[in-house]
């Protein structure tokens, strides 16, 4: 099957960008389909689930989202905003995935990564947008937490370290307390991998 993009302009381009597109597309039956469609172009990204051995934890991230804030009030949630998950971010110019991914983790969270396990690689939203995420599994140490981490200050980063024990996180999904897309994709692997990992 086949596809054409006749025309693309960009209507936004700010940290997020927004391409409006017409596209011609096969469909099922054999005929064509020709569509406006919108993108949001933001890059992609790294996600790294981080087992802790010695305390039998996953380490989290809990950050302000202003995007999950505006929603999450809106449904009453008591954490309005502040989200549980796992060390992630974007890519600077030219910088590889497992590049990324270490330097997120010594950003966010201070610790000092020597070998990274590739994963997963999917898309976050592919009805509206174009970001992958590049998921990898890394056991760590207390002794590799290097330095604070809590994020980049230029970013106006405030990132607190959680740890959350393995035998804890299946019920802080069900009921809500963790509820980031990648971090369950994360715990999916995990839970379908652990005998191999731990």
């Amino acid at each position: 099957m086949k596809f054409n993009i006749e025309n693309a302009t960009r209507r936004y381009d700010g940290f997020l960008k927004i391409d409006s597109l017409k596209v011609t597309y096969d469909s099922f039956d054999g005929s064509a389909i020709t569509a406006e469609r919108e993108i949001m172009e933001r890059g992609d990204g790294v996600a790294v689930l981080l087992y802790e051995e010695e305390t039998d934890s996953i380490l989290f991230t809990r950050q302000f989202r202003i995007p999950c804030a505006t929603r999450d009030t809106k449904d009453g949630s008591v954490d309005a905003g502040w989200l549980l998950e796992l060390p992630a971010g974007g890519f600077h110019e030219d910088e590889e995935p497992m590049s990324a991914a270490i330097r997120e983790v010594e950003e966010e969270l201070g610790y000092h990564l020597n070998e990274l396990q590739q994963v997963y690689t999917f898309y976050v939203s592919p009805g509206g947008c174009s970001e992958r995420i590049f998921l990898f599994y890394a056991k760590v140490s207390p002794s590799q937490k290097l330095s604070q981490g809590g994020g980049l200050e230029n970013e106006k980063e405030d990132i607190q370290l959680v740890k959350i024990p393995v035998d804890q996180i299946s019920l802080m999904i069900k009921d809500g307390r963790i509820r980031d897309a990648k971090t369950m994709i994360g715990w999916m692997w995990w839970e379908m991998n652990k005998l191999s990992m731990v």
